[in-house]
């Protein structure tokens, strides 16, 4: 069951009567998942992997299991560091708000793909690619909001009941690499896991990678649960 935040697919953008929280977005997974009519495993990559653990908090025992590859909790970079990957994303989301302020979206576009994806990739998408990112570039300005402003204290997140896997690329950029090990080394529960290459996207980019350990971890998950 895929679910669109705000902003995407048929989901209506956000209001921006407030600033948007992962609590926001989170109950829209929250209400999804009750669909389901038995436990979950939620799995989320980027701000998705970020709002899997918010929405952990409020589906108690509706949650079998959680998989995060690379949340962007941000928020935890700037209270525990590293500071300079804290500096780093900050200067992004500072830049992005600057472009999306004077609906600059391409050169948004442009630094916020090529940051992710690697120098030249927005150059390189095809007319079709940019023009449906154009649409959804405006979504970020308000997930900025949702990531780098406070959120859960790092040792709040132990209390998801459910097991939890994190999961991050080797080559990824350092604010995502950072928040990964910081999960994991706080929460000695949790199973941190790494691909050896493929960036922050690389279950886009490099899927033999990333689908082949997500099946591991699925099954673990599914067979604890039948136990």
């Amino acid at each position: 069951m895929a679910v669109n935040l705000f902003g995407y697919g048929a989901t209506s953008p956000w209001s921006q009567v407030r600033p948007e929280t992962l609590a926001d977005q989170a109950g829209l997974v929250s209400a999804v998942a009750a669909q389901a009519g038995e436990p979950v495993i939620l799995i989320g990559h980027s701000l998705g992997g970020a709002v899997a653990l918010e929405a952990a908090f409020l589906m108690g025992d509706r949650l079998r299991g959680v998989i995060a590859f690379e949340p962007i909790l941000f928020s935890l970079l700037k209270t525990h560091g590293p500071a300079e990957a804290f500096v780093e994303i900050q200067d992004i989301a500072s830049r992005f708000r600057v472009f999306g302020a004077d609906r600059k979206w391409d050169e948004a576009g442009e630094m916020f793909v090529d940051y992710w994806s690697g120098a030249g990739s927005w150059s390189s998408m095809s007319e079709e690619r940019k023009a449906g990112l154009r649409v959804v570039l405006p979504n970020v300005v308000d997930e900025w909001d949702a990531v780098i402003d406070p959120g859960r204290a790092l040792t709040d997140w132990g209390r998801i009941a459910a097991p939890v896997h994190v999961m991050r690329a080797a080559d990824t950029r350092r604010p995502t690499h950072a928040i990964a090990g910081l999960l994991a080394n706080t929460h000695r529960h949790w199973c941190l896991h790494e691909v050896p290459a493929g960036g922050h996207m690389a279950p886009v980019a490099r899927p033999d990678l990333v689908n082949l350990l997500l099946g591991g971890i699925l099954a673990e998950l599914s067979g604890a649960a039948r136990t």
